[in-house]
């Protein structure tokens, strides 16, 4: 495949202005437009827009250096990209960019080793605002890609000196078995390798490696699924029924996770509800309107009975915020207070191990359970999948199937109550 040099281009960022503007250079990539701004400037007039250069008269000004420059772009971006195709390195806009990065701040050979580099996307994803939600990335996935470089640094300790070119398929081999001897269940392992192929896959964007065994049938991001519980109405309610009001910060948390189980939301977004979330139309209910941190949607909730008595509690508004982990920690001795007692047989694969063992509910209750109590409580009340899916924000019928908790008996029963099953025959 051959490219021709008029690929890259150079235009002018305002060509009818009369003052300076920045030339930009341009380079098309199989439909996607790179646009990358130079930090030379020419008066429009002095622009040849045939040649792409700055014309040769007396009054443009650093004419030789600018067309200097240009020349020596133009030349080492098309043999860069040539190379790309020689090599068969994956070419895109990205790793184009990354190279005119490199031209103007050239990266020390140190900054571009497998752990400086972790360090540079992991301080990069912190600022970055997700093109999905419109939001930053969360803080909960800085923690993790955190997490998985610690994890690296430790394998490297007592294994191997780790790079781009050694993540290969004894790497992963290799890395799975260390895992499962540090006892890692194993999603956290899958997690790990799951954060890997993100370093891995952004590296490549990058042009700094070539190394694609990461997108092997063998590079498994490993998962299980975990027997999640949900609280029923009896115990959510025996929940809201405990006089707390010795105990503040309890009290505090059992309204945030009922918030949350009667709400449908997710605990970065009930523990922040305010004032400002509670809306009522003339007419109305009160209901709870909440752009979701997560996806960035929009939700509109009407208000269980449970909820609006807690309002009340706190004079009309929502209960100030508290840490997620401080909510942890106190709904686990408020179900017990509730006598959510039933012993649960909890498995997973730990070690490489598959273990299980039997646990009371009140020790398995942390912030998630509210949503996805809240999700099956509604679909067996009878409330329609799609309704639910509109507050839950699931993306399809399947995943929220396979997020409640509902077994075959339960599905049954809310089937037998359908009027289709109550037709007589005359």
């Amino acid at each position: 495949m051959h490219l021709d040099m008029s690929n890259v281009r150079f235009t002018l960022r305002s060509p009818k202005q009369e003052n300076e503007t920045p030339i930009h250079l341009v380079y098309r990539l199989k439909g996607a437009k790179l646009v990358y701004p130079l930090k030379v400037k020419v008066v429009p007039i002095h622009w040849d827009k045939a040649r792409q250069r700055v014309r040769n008269v007396a009054a443009a000004k650093n004419k030789q250096s600018i067309n200097s420059l240009l020349n020596d772009l133009e030349n080492k971006v098309t043999s860069f990209i040539d190379n790309c195709i020689v090599k068969s390195t994956p070419l895109s806009k990205g790793s184009i960019k990354q190279f005119l990065d490199d031209y103007f701040n050239p990266i020390s050979e140190e900054e571009k080793s497998f752990f400086s580099f972790i360090d540079n996307l992991i301080e990069k994803e912190s600022t970055r605002v997700n093109p999905t939600t419109g939001t930053l990335i969360t803080s909960g996935t800085i923690r993790s890609l955190k997490g998985t470089k610690e994890a690296l640094k430790k394998f490297e300790s007592v294994n191997y000196t780790l790079s781009f070119e050694t993540i290969t398929q004894e790497f992963y081999n290799d890395f799975v078995n260390w895992c499962n001897s540090k006892n890692y269940t194993l999603n956290n392992t899958g997690k790990h390798i799951k954060n890997l192929k993100k370093f891995m896959g952004e590296a490549v964007e990058l042009g700094l490696t070539n190394n694609m065994a990461f997108r092997g049938k063998y590079f498994i991001v490993l998962k299980e699924d975990v027997d999640n519980i949900y609280l029923n109405m009896e115990e959510l309610i025996s929940m809201f029924k405990l006089d707390l009001t010795e105990n503040p910060k309890q009290e505090r948390a059992r309204d945030l996770f009922l918030i949350g189980a009667f709400t449908g939301l997710r605990v970065s977004d009930f523990k922040q509800l305010t004032p400002d979330n509670i809306i009522k139309r003339v007419g109305s209910d009160v209901m709870f309107q909440v752009e979701t941190q997560k996806t960035g949607q929009k939700v509109i909730i009407p208000l269980h009975p449970i909820v609006s008595s807690i309002l009340q509690r706190y004079d009309g508004k929502p209960p100030k915020s508290m840490p997620e982990q401080h909510i942890n920690d106190e709904i686990k001795k408020i179900g017990k207070l509730a006598e959510i007692n039933e012993k649960i047989r909890v498995a997973k694969t730990k070690g490489g191990m598959k273990v299980s063992k039997m646990i009371p509910k009140h020790d398995l209750i942390v912030t998630h359970t509210a949503r996805r109590s809240f999700c099956t409580n509604a679909y067996l009340a009878g409330v329609d999948k799609l309704d639910i899916m509109a507050i839950s924000t699931h993306k399809t019928e399947s995943s929220f199937m396979k997020y409640i908790k509902v077994t075959k008996q339960q599905h049954a029963d809310r089937l037998a109550a359908h009027p289709f099953f109550k037709y007589e025959t005359i």
